[in-house]
């Protein structure tokens, strides 16, 4: 059974106004040690969200409550400067993406530069007509991925080009319709995720709330 899951970046120390240091490794070798000092300095803050894993900042964005989704939009806001037209544009999608469990087991997640904006490189899975190896954009590393006969096949994460790879493994793989049912649940999910960063950024009385939302969500 596969589930996919709809994520963002999000590092609670970004929105404290409070000056609290993270905890070190040198301090808490230990990684549960660390993460559940990590937890209770977390806890402090005024942001509400359950990570996909221990150690990760990869929140569900469906488990993200209206007062903590208000404080990272504020916090995200404050970095545009909407006396330039143009700084608008360069507002970027939440980092994050879709993660892909199999069994339980977490098998593929958004890397560094991987964003909401990249279920479109999902849907590009369902519009290949070969069977040939292709990137899966996630951030890098990323992985590749072939469809074939109603299967579609993952390959380790990767950095290399894909002509320069000899012998591309299958680390797993997937029943192409489970997989397309639960990328257009991925897609509703954006959706409403955009909804509400709308509605949100409209109570500020921005003339562009829309087209923020959009670019903060990834999907049109």
């Amino acid at each position: 059974m596969i589930e996919l899951i709809n994520t963002i970046e999000i590092n609670p120390f970004k929105y404290c106004k409070e000056d609290i240091q993270l905890p070190t490794v040198t301090e808490y070798p230990d990684p549960e040690e660390w993460f559940m000092k990590w937890e209770e300095m977390a806890c402090q803050l005024k942001i509400n969200f359950n990570t996909i894993k221990k150690g990760s900042y990869l929140a569900d964005i469906e488990a993200i409550d209206d007062e903590s989704l208000q404080t990272i939009i504020d916090v995200r806001l404050s970095e545009v400067e909407f006396d330039d037209p143009d700084e608008e544009v360069f507002l970027l999608s939440f980092d994050g993406g879709i993660v892909l469990k199999k069994d339980g087991e977490i098998l593929i997640e958004p890397s560094c530069c991987g964003d909401l904006s990249n279920i479109e490189d999902w849907q590009k899975i369902f519009d290949s007509p070969s069977s040939e190896w292709k990137d899966l954009w996630i951030g890098h590393p990323w992985v590749l991925y072939k469809r074939e006969n109603g299967t579609i096949s993952f390959s380790e994460y990767t950095e290399d080009n894909i002509a320069d790879i000899k012998n591309i493994k299958i680390r797993f793989e997937v029943d192409e319709s489970a997989l397309k049912a639960e990328l257009e649940k991925m897609r509703q999910q954006q959706i409403h995720f955009k909804n509400r960063i709308s509605g949100i950024v409209m109570k500020k009385n921005i003339d562009s709330a829309e087209r923020l939302s959009q670019l903060m969500s990834g999907i049109q």
